[in-house]
């Protein structure tokens, strides 16, 4: 019981971590977004 919730947990943080590292590192190569069409 306890590690699958732990599982989920950690899943849940790696997810969040993982996208905010890949806009993070988007906007330092790239810059910030001028336009919405970036996100075609």
């Amino acid at each position: 019981m306890m590690r699958s919730v732990v599982r989920g947990v950690l899943g849940i943080l790696f997810a969040a971590l993982a996208t905010w590292a890949a806009n993070y590192i988007i906007e330092k190569m790239f810059g910030p977004e001028e336009s919405e069409e970036t996100l075609a």
